[in-house]
């Protein structure tokens, strides 16, 4: 209830954002992340509906899976993203992202602390595990990932927050389609992202789902999802610091 609550607010928000923001119409800052939480609402919508009825762990289930994420993101999300920007996606993409030298060491200075990332949890995955003592991994390894949070995300804030704010949501729509991977043990990765992580699972992830990165990227990025930078320019004293309240 929590979560699809949390969705709600944020879908009203963005919706209200974009019927008043008559002159940024066609900006994919102000639809992409409407667009991709509608799509991975219906998805997993549609794939909890689906494999109630099939065996999602076989390699048949795991074609379908794949078949129709491709068509409803291309034949679907896509197309109703390129209506609302005005422009194909990918080519905004492409632009948008060599727009500035500062977005190109952004994304470099990134791709570095996801290596960095990786290579935590292919450590942690490579000890034995009656050397894991789990105490340790749920504090000490977990607060690896909050300092590498932290680290992206206030270059992002000071130097380029629109930037961070498309990362943010790509990052958002990869660790759902992971998490539906795991969850519904689609082949080939589901099995091996389940054994990646589950040495980093406590009481709070001892349910079938494992949100806690998901929680932790959610409560980073809502404020500047709500505050992105075309709305801050109407902000003045404390409240130029609601965009950061993710990282305070």
């Amino acid at each position: 209830l929590l979560v699809l609550g949390g969705l709600s607010f944020v879908l009203n928000q963005l919706i209200k954002r974009s019927l008043t923001a008559a002159g940024v119409r066609g900006d994919p800052a102000d639809y992409l992340l409407l667009v991709t939480l509608v799509a991975l609402v219906i998805l997993g919508i549609i794939f909890s509906i689906l494999f109630m009825f099939m065996d999602s762990s076989s390699w048949t289930s795991s074609l379908f899976f794949y078949l129709m994420t491709s068509v409803l993101g291309l034949g679907v999300f896509v197309p109703w993203l390129q209506h609302l920007i005005r422009k194909h996606p990918l080519f905004w993409l492409l632009e948008f992202l060599v727009q500035s030298h500062t977005r190109l060491y952004l994304l470099t200075f990134w791709t570095l602390l996801l290596i960095i990332a990786c290579a935590v949890v292919l450590h942690q995955n490579s000890k034995k595990p009656q050397e894991l003592k789990k105490i340790q991994i749920s504090t000490t390894t977990r607060k690896y990932f909050h300092l590498l949070v932290v680290a992206t995300y206030i270059p992002g804030l000071i130097y380029d927050r629109q930037l961070l704010f498309v990362a943010s949501v790509v990052c958002l729509a990869v660790f759902v389609l992971l998490e539906f991977i795991r969850y519904f043990h689609i082949k080939p990765l589901g099995k091996i992202l389940q054994n990646l992580l589950v040495v980093f699972l406590d009481e709070r992830d001892s349910g079938p789902l494992i949100l806690t990165h998901i929680y932790l990227l959610l409560g980073m990025s809502l404020p500047v999802w709500l505050y992105p930078r075309a709305c801050t320019a109407s902000l003045s004293g404390s409240s130029m610091f609601l965009p950061h309240c993710g990282v305070l």
